[in-house]
């Protein structure tokens, strides 16, 4: 059973031929679309992939068969960066200025590029060992400072500060962020470089990395200043100055949508928010003189293209909720503030020793600002020192000068905009969308409506998926409400593949997987109704939540009109007895513990049981009949013993049938003659099931079956005479072919049965359309007919006593006879002996005709230079590869039948975290010998490919083949 309700969690194709359809649009639903996955797989992921090839059989009726699936396990790969190294370095990243007795932070960041976590060491050494002590904190927020007062590592004087334990970080830009603190002695004195440091990264697993990024080095340089010494960071978070005119600023997120195109505002207001088309965010800098004398600070900050500054918006902590003035003029005491674009410049007069200022303002997220952070992040630049320690001219905000040290990094995320729609199927988003978010609408293509089902079994509803959001996303499904009965289940699967969508991403919810943006998918929702439950109706709703975006949801509503208790009900008797699954009942699912009827009969005599067969289903439908001696079916008969089917009324002499076709609501009957062997002792109520299950599916979507439980009394010991012939055999052939089934002739009495005649017939319509049969003895007794096998032109000799005699029926199908039809034929030995004799003992071989059989055979290989030619030979075994190595896959299309199939084509979609090769295969699409008036062609697009075409024709043993590359994402 799946959740009832949800929690937080983060395709198609279609090739460009008209006849490489549906097939390929599913199997990129099932395993995913390039489009979904354009970044690097990570480690471990199973690449699946299976194709599919549709055609027209004998008959003109499009079939569709699909091959084997393959896989491949995408290998983990390590690569990373340090700051924005990636090898080992001098480059200085940090410039950092203090005082005699000050700490100063450095901050860092390790980007972990590969596919896979691995955990990372990290050690600082000082260069000449004069800081009287090294610490790395965690900066899990980026703002340049510690988290909290708890170093990861610590180390005085000439030693290493070795981060312990090594820091585990995700792969796919997973990121550690860190400050080192340098502390100067209280006894330094001088100025200018004081010493520096060397930060290292090396990986913990290094078999995966590709020289030189086995391991990364930059360099942090500390300066000693006697006079002011400042240092910066950077941050988003609500300030602790009141916003412009003593009001509030608006609600601060390091993470959100972009605004819409339709958001102009961009000057500040009282009360100025976030809504549905403007997305605002504050950032405040904070700067401190850390050295020993006042100094003036200097700072410029360059807004990067996704983000605006506000006018208007800017308040420096030494006037709090005044507005700076943006221009020449209009600025408080102290600071000279001035905006051009979307540069700030800012000039604090006199910073005193041991004092923390800030600079707030509010940006607008642009609509033109990318997902994630590269066109939200930047730094800002200020001067470590005083602004006029080395000027004239003097530092102002409109000449700024040098500003040489840079912040940290400080982003905002930007979030895509989700949206879904669930709806039945066919729907549009627009027709499924509901009024309400999360309660279906009353009618239309919110509801989808099936009108039988039976206790104990499933029914299915179809739905669609749609993605109407700006980004891919999945959709977790639950079901948030239901009036079907108590110990109902539900589960989703993929509407076409039948396979059971899982949970993708781990949050213990099913979900569609990844859906591109403006893109749906087709899912079925499966009722499993509880057994012993009837009546209805029954609605159930279906509820849709975006993974990335859990405040986005859509339902629709299933209904269920009626559960019956059987879509067919077998009985002894037109209107049944008792309850079906209760002491010797028939009426209602069966069997029953006890048999209905127990009819007597002697050793080697048929008795006739009536069997009727109610539809209960909306449709009509035929039904095979079957018996055995357990409940299991296919099942046995005892040692012996024979059930023979008939019409009703007929008698254990009438021709057997094998099925009955009954129509929607109505009841028919049929015979069935059991016949114990001549040698069975007596013996009471021998349990005989009968069972009927229809040929096709029913309303519902499945097969409708049902058994019932009747017995047989043998009253007398086996017979002085008697013979029998079995088994009964079913088999297939195709026009114009023969078939041969084995019998054996068995003197099942205690004397000689005399001379007999073989025979073997068919209906006189089917002799009419060419239908014959012969009968051979089988010589050698081995199943086949061999040039020892004599055919029987007349009577035979005695079979004596317990003898028996093996036979051979070679039955032969006309060249026109259609596929699906069948033929029956009846062998029967007479005993020619004046009565008493052994009888007419026979048995029946049921033929059906099949024509056109198409089988896919899909195989791979690795192309690991993605050069276009397999490395080895293809195989269908799973492959282990890396990320930016391809793979050569190869569908074999073959008519395995004994007529010629039309218009073949083999539909194949990309699989996940794939694309098409640049370098294909020489062949990609080989069909020697076809017919038709054209060719089979190659086709595709950047996520299908097929080879076929619209009139073709494959003779039996013909053969299509596909062949094509894919890369994996690097």
């Amino acid at each position: 059973m799946i959740p009832t309700q949800p929690t937080q969690r983060a395709s198609g194709c279609k090739p460009c031929a008209p006849w490489a359809g549906a097939a390929a649009l599913t199997l990129g639903f099932l395993f995913g679309s390039p489009a979904a996955f354009a970044a690097s797989p990570p480690a471990n992921t199973v690449i699946g992939n299976q194709a599919s090839a549709s055609y027209s059989d004998a008959a003109g009726t499009t079939q569709v068969a699909t091959s084997n699936l393959v896989q491949t396990t995408v290998l983990q790969v390590g690569s990373f960066t340090l700051d924005s190294v990636n090898q080992v370095t001098t480059t200085i990243v940090n410039t950092k200025s203090g005082a005699a007795g000050a700490t100063v932070y450095a901050p860092h960041v390790l980007t972990n590029t590969g596919n896979g976590v691995d955990t990372f060491a990290l050690a600082v050494k000082a260069d000449a060992g004069k800081f009287s002590r090294v610490e790395v904190f965690a900066d899990a927020d980026g703002n340049g400072l510690p988290d909290s007062t708890t170093a990861l590592c610590s180390a005085t004087d000439a030693n290493v500060c070795t981060v312990t334990p090594a820091q585990s970080v995700p792969g796919n830009n997973g990121a550690f962020r860190f400050v080192v603190a340098y502390t100067i002695p209280g006894s330094a004195t001088g100025a200018g470089n004081f010493d520096a440091a060397t930060i290292t990264a090396t990986p913990g697993t290094p078999g995966l990395y590709i020289a030189p990024n086995t391991s990364a080095a930059d360099k942090d340089e500390v300066k000693l200043a006697t006079d002011a010494v400042f240092n910066v960071t950077k941050a988003i978070g609500v300030p602790l100055v009141a916003a412009p005119g003593g009001g509030a600023w608006p609600a601060p997120s390091a993470s959100g949508p972009r605004s819409s195109a339709a958001c102009t505002a961009t000057s500040w207001t009282a009360g100025l928010a976030s809504n549905a088309n403007c997305q605002y965010s504050v950032y405040t800098l904070t700067f401190s003189n850390t050295g020993g004398a006042p100094g003036k600070f200097a700072l410029s900050d360059v807004l990067p293209a996704g983000l605006t500054y506000v006018t208007g918006s800017a308040v420096w902590s030494g006037a709090s909720g005044t507005a700076l003035g943006d221009g020449a003029a209009g600025d408080p005491s102290g600071i000279d503030f001035q905006v051009t674009g979307n540069t700030l410049n800012a000039v604090v007069a006199s910073l005193s020793p041991n004092v923390t200022q800030t600079l707030s303002f509010v940006v607008l997220v642009n609509s033109t600002a990318a997902v994630g952070t590269s066109t939200t992040t930047n730094v800002a630049r200020y001067n470590p020192a005083n602004a006029d320690a080395n000027a004239p001219p003097a530092i102002t905000a409109v000449a700024i000068g040098t500003v040489g040290s840079t912040t940290n990094p400080a982003a905002y995320t930007v979030l895509a905009r989700f949206g879904i729609v669930v709806g039945s199927n066919p729907s549009t988003a627009a027709t499924a969308l509901d009024a309400t978010p999360g309660t279906p609408n009353p009618a239309g293509q919110d509801l989808t409506t099936k009108t039988l089902a039976v206790t104990g079994g499933s029914v299915r509803f179809p739905q669609t998926v749609f993605n109407t959001g700006g980004a891919s996303d999945a959709v977790n499904l639950s079901i948030s409400a239901s009036t079907f009965p108590a110990g109902t289940s539900f589960q989703f699967f993929a509407a076409d593949s039948g396979a059971p969508l899982l949970d993708t991403n781990g949050d213990g919810v099913p979900d569609t997987g990844p859906i591109p943006a403006g893109v749906s998918l087709n899912i079925v929702t499966q009722v499993q109704l509880p057994p012993g439950t009837v009546g209805g109706a029954y609605v159930a709703t279906v509820l849709g939540r975006s993974v990335n975006d859990n405040t986005k949801i859509d339902a629709t509503e299933d209904r269920l009109e009626r559960v019956i208790e059987t879509l067919v009900d077998l009985t002894n008797t037109k209107l049944g007895t008792g309850t079906g699954s209760v002491a010797n009942g028939d009426l209602g699912a069966g069997p029953s513990p006890l048999p209905t009827q127990v009819h007597d009969t002697g050793a080697g005599t048929g008795t006739v049981f009536t069997l009727w067969v109610k539809n209960h289903d909306v449709v009509d439908a035929t039904y095979n009949l079957a018996a055995s001696q357990t409940t299991g079916f296919p099942g046995t008969l005892p040692a012996g013993w024979t059930v023979k089917f008939v019409a009703f009324g007929g008698t254990c002499a009438s021709p057997a049938i094998s099925n009955l076709a009954v129509i929607a609501g109505g009841q028919q009957a049929v015979e069935a003659c059991v016949t114990p062997p001549s040698s069975q002792a007596a013996v009471t109520a021998v349990k005989i099931y009968f069972k009927v299950q229809s040929t096709a599916v029913a309303s519902t979507g499945g097969i409708a079956s049902d058994v019932k439980t009747d017995a047989v009394t043998v009253t007398s010991t086996a017979l002085q005479l008697g013979a029998s012939l079995t088994p009964n055999n079913n088999g297939q052939v195709a026009p114009g072919g023969t078939v041969v089934y084995a019998h054996t002739l068995t003197n099942i009495g205690a004397q000689s049965c005399g001379a007999y005649t073989l025979t073997a017939k068919v209906p006189a319509a089917d002799e009419a359309q060419g239908w014959t049969t012969t009968v051979y003895l089988d010589v050698n007794g081995d199943g086949q007919i061999d040039a020892g096998d004599t055919p029987v032109n007349g009577p035979l000799a005695s079979l004596p006593a317990r003898a028996e005699q093996k036979l051979l029926v070679r039955v032969f199908a006309p060249g026109g006879v259609n596929a699906g039809v069948s033929n029956t034929t009846t062998v029967t030995a007479t005993f020619t002996d004046p009565a008493p004799n052994c009888g007419t003992p026979s048995a029946t071989d049921i033929t059906a005709v099949i024509t056109g059989q198409i089988r896919v055979l899909k195989t791979q290989a690795a192309d690991a230079t993605c050069d276009g030619v397999a490395d080895t030979a293809f195989k269908a075994d799973s492959l282990q590869l890396k990320p930016g190595q391809c793979i050569v896959y190869q569908v074999v299309a073959t008519n395995e039948g004994v007529v010629p199939v039309t218009n073949i084509a083999i539909n194949d979609a990309l699989p996940a975290y794939t694309v098409l090769s640049a370098k294909q295969p020489a062949l990609q699409c080989e069909a020697p010998g076809i017919g038709g008036t054209t060719p089979p062609a190659f086709a595709s697009t950047a996520t299908a490919v097929s080879c076929g075409s619209a009139a073709n024709t494959v003779a039996p043993g013909g053969k299509v083949t596909l062949t094509f590359a894919v890369q994996i994402n690097p």
